[in-house]
């Protein structure tokens, strides 16, 4: 009897679950949608000045964050990195190895360099690139990232 009970109460979760995440995708897409980027092994530079967010890993290098002033407090989160340092304009260069980060709401700088470089953001802005790897658009066919710098708009 117990497990029955509890049964229905997971399924009972599990629908309650799946309305609110199929009432909050409906919300997003009639608010329209921002365009997002992925990239993946990369190795080079990446700088992404956008509005939204922005989740990542890099195997070996550097990534530079910077809030830039607004309504919205940004949230930075960043783990792995072996030091950290302030620089003179207000943002923060982690480094080392394994570094894995997000950053999210209001308008913010992210610069990542190195190797290993994985990258999905969402927004509005511009991402410039430079270096070896692939990169998707708005979950359009993937490129390879060019020898010099190339800027992609995200509306």
């Amino acid at each position: 009897m117990a497990l029955r009970a509890l049964l229905a109460a997971g399924a009972l979760a599990a629908t309650l679950v799946f309305a609110s995440a199929s009432a909050a995708a409906g919300t997003a897409a009639a608010a329209g949608a921002e365009t997002g980027i992925e990239l993946v092994s990369g190795a080079g530079r990446a700088n992404l000045n956008l509005r939204g967010a922005v989740l990542g890993t890099i195997a070996r290098g550097t990534v530079t964050i910077r809030a830039r002033p607004g309504r919205e407090e940004v949230e930075i989160l960043v783990l792995g990195h072996e030091w950290a340092r302030e620089l003179a304009d207000g943002a923060t260069m982690y480094g080392g190895r394994g570094i894995r980060f997000r950053v999210f709401r209001g308008s913010w700088r992210v610069r990542v360099q190195g190797s290993g470089i994985n990258v999905s953001a969402v927004g509005r802005g511009v991402v410039a690139l430079r270096g070896k790897g692939r990169y998707s658009v708005a979950g359009g066919p993937y490129e390879r990232w060019p020898a010099s710098y190339r800027a992609i708009r995200l509306t």
